[in-house]
């Protein structure tokens, strides 16, 4: 799935971002949720793991 695919469907459920060098890091309510790695395409199998731990459905 494409990167900013992901990163618009979180930002509509209320999520915000911190760039870093290599990751996003992805807030709730300005408290550390998880990263999105800087690849344009991400595994299905990590998508996965960020809808685990974001709470959201991504796929």
């Amino acid at each position: 799935m494409k990167r900013k695919d992901i990163l618009k469907k979180l930002r509509d459920a209320g999520f915000t971002f911190a760039e870093g060098g290599n990751h996003t890091r992805i807030l709730k309510d300005g408290r550390y949720v998880t990263v999105v790695g800087r690849h344009n395409e991400i595994d299905d199998r990590m998508v996965k793991v960020i809808e685990r731990q974001t709470g959201i459905r991504i796929l």
